[in-house]
């Protein structure tokens, strides 16, 4: 008899256990999928930028880091070279070592990635004309290329 009631309460705790990992791999699925929803905010044109602190930071941390980034990859990339050539990727090697670094130089004070590609997308270019077909969405063509319009 007794180990009859010990079966009952071990069959009894696993049903808890599996009822516990049901419920938390649930929420975690919920909490998942939640996450794209969030992402996608608008951008509030007002408070967009880099503010005070990003750009203190930025001058006295971010820049001199990327310059030794920038010249650690020259360095590595000329030690790298000979080994690139023979491999065949010596393009790839010179865009990741070289030439990202430095792209990385330009980027405007305390900006991330987006605010800088989107400051310099305001920058006008007389060669360029802009069609905004949608808010966020524009069409650039460049009038130095060939555009062929057929009516």
């Amino acid at each position: 008899m007794t180990v009859k009631a010990k079966n009952q309460r071990t069959v009894k705790q696993s049903t808890v256990k599996q009822s516990v990992f049901t419920v938390a791999v649930s929420l975690g699925l919920m909490a998942a999928s939640m996450q794209p929803a969030l992402a996608a905010i608008e951008i509030d044109e007002a408070d967009f930028g880099p503010s005070y602190d990003t750009m203190v930071v930025d001058t006295v941390v971010g820049k001199p880091l990327q310059l030794v980034s920038a010249v650690a990859g020259t360095a590595a990339y000329i030690v790298s070279l000979p080994f690139s050539l023979i491999g065949g990727n010596a393009d790839q090697a010179q865009q990741k070592l070289f030439v990202e670094p430095w792209d990385a130089m330009g980027r405007c004070l305390g900006c991330t990635v987006a605010e800088d590609n989107y400051y310099k997308s305001q920058v006008v270019d007389n060669n360029v004309v802009r069609i905004v077909v949608d808010q966020p969405s524009e069409i650039l063509i460049n009038t130095n290329d060939y555009v062929v319009v057929t009516p």
